[in-house]
């Protein structure tokens, strides 16, 4: 056989025959691979496969030259590849086009959205967040979910334990950024004004002294800010030693968060609307219809009843049993239409839970009685006004008052006692309102919010001569 020849059929025999054999199994490999591809998609396979081998014209394209190409070579089929070729082209040609099209029209779509898009309006300025949270670009990472922040899911947990622990339903809080603060600053506001403010360090811990730490701690000095209390921020690295001291070590976002939850608490009677309101009774109402009816708008209205319910939030007053409150409403609602009164009868029936947010774990209540004479003196000074009872007491007596004061509630801080005092139910309010500006954390009881089997000690006594004894 001549050398050619043998040539020709050795390679027909071998590469021409050995390439013939693997079509099939490579057909059978590229089907089950597009099956197990597509098998997660909810669309049926001609229509993946349709949309994918025309979502890029360029790449028919190409296969179309090639197909030209192919039909020139000598000894290949010229008319088989010549239409296939042309077939390629075209529905390369027709997909360029359309998607040309779809991109136009999707262009005009949105020029005209922009020219439907309503103009911004001035009264849109006027919209003002009930409750928010401004920071400084610092603290962006305790908010960013994808940077480890959980301040939003912090926030949620806060508006519903707030939900449970004063029955008020708090709105949602805005958290935005502002570049005006310092980086590691943040504010919250009520109604757009600031109430609060502190700075943070986004990498660091704040280490406070319960009282009992062996040694003092390395770090930056500051204020806690939800109570005031002396800190220091501390490095991860010394995070454990500081704990191992006594120190109690907290987090950037559980300072906001508790700085937040003292705020709600303290100017929950702000947040409280009267639309808040409405849904409250909307709620009793539901189950307890003759609660509601005759009591509003008939003896009292709805923005009386506001002013109640505002009163007991004001001394952090847990508004969540409102059937008893508003049962007390109507039962005194007849014989007066004065908020306070009325917030002061409210009170005695909610005694127990009162009393039980008091008690110490050993369920007794430390307390600061009043003496007889200043009792006398406050009451004899009470004048009621439209804007409410008020306390005319002598400037300078009121003085002596408030510093003999100081040294008792002092006292308790150090005994790890939460200040409070135990008055008549005559001077009560007007106790309160004498000493609220200075101590607005002062919690202020009666006799009659004491509740049978509440045991209450007194560990001092209010008078004008505890200043002269000292």
């Amino acid at each position: 056989m001549p050398l050619g020849v043998a040539a020709q059929t050795y390679t027909l025999l071998t590469i021409g025959d050995g390439l013939v054999t693997q079509i099939p199994a490579l057909i059978a490999s590229t089907a089950a691979g597009i099956l197990i591809t597509r098998a997660a998609s909810d669309a049926n396979m001609a229509s993946d496969l349709t949309r994918e081998l025309t979502a890029k014209p360029r790449a028919i394209m190409v296969a179309a030259v090639v197909l030209f190409a192919f039909a020139l070579v000598p000894g290949l089929p010229a008319i088989p590849f010549l239409i296939l070729s042309a077939l390629s082209g075209t529905v390369a040609f027709a997909t360029n086009r359309a998607q040309q099209q779809a991109a136009q029209e999707a262009r005009a779509g949105d020029e005209a959205q922009e020219k439907k898009a309503p103009q911004e309006k001035v009264e849109d300025y006027l919209h003002i967040d009930l409750l928010e949270i401004e920071i400084g670009y610092g603290l962006i990472p305790l908010v960013d979910p994808q940077q480890g922040g959980d301040l939003l899911d912090r926030v949620t947990q806060i508006r519903k334990q707030t939900a449970q622990d004063l029955g008020l339903v708090v709105p949602p809080v805005r958290i935005r950024d502002n570049i005006q603060l310092k980086p590691n600053a943040y504010v919250i506001k009520i109604r757009g004004v600031k109430v609060a403010d502190g700075e943070l360090q986004p990498k660091g811990y704040l280490a406070m002294d319960p009282g009992f730490a062996e040694s003092p701690i390395e770090g930056t000095e500051t204020t806690e800010p939800a109570f005031g209390l002396p800190a220091r921020w501390i490095t991860e690295a010394n995070r454990e030693r500081a704990e191992l001291l006594g120190y109690t070590v907290v987090g950037p976002d559980d300072v906001l968060s508790t700085h937040l939850i003292e705020v709600i608490k303290s100017h929950a009677y702000e947040l409280l609307g009267r639309q808040n309101v409405q849904a409250l009774i909307d709620g009793v109402q539901k189950d307890h219809p003759a609660v509601v009816t005759g009591l509003i708008p008939d003896q009292l209205p709805l923005g009386g009843v506001q002013k109640v319910l505002q009163n007991l939030l004001r001394e952090r007053v847990p508004i969540r049993d409102m059937v008893t409150v508003l049962e007390t409403v109507g039962d005194y609602a007849s014989v007066t239409k004065d908020p306070e009164i009325l917030a002061e009868y409210s009170r005695t029936a909610l005694g127990r839970t009162i009393c039980q947010l008091h008690q110490t774990p050993e369920e007794t209540i430390p307390a600061l009685t009043v003496s007889p004479r200043v009792e006398h003196l406050i009451s004899e000074s009470i004048e009621s006004t439209v804007a409410g009872i008020k306390v005319a007491i002598p400037p300078d007596v009121a003085h002596r008052l408030i510093e003999g004061m100081a040294a008792l509630i002092d006292g308790m801080v150090s005994n790890d006692q939460q200040p409070l005092v135990l008055t008549s139910p005559t001077i009560r309010l007007a106790f309160r309102r004498l000493t609220e500006t200075t101590f607005p954390s002062l919690t202020v009881l009666s006799y009659n919010e004491i509740v049978p089997g509440v045991e209450v000690f007194s560990v001092g006594m209010v008078d004008l001569e505890d200043e002269a004894k000292e």
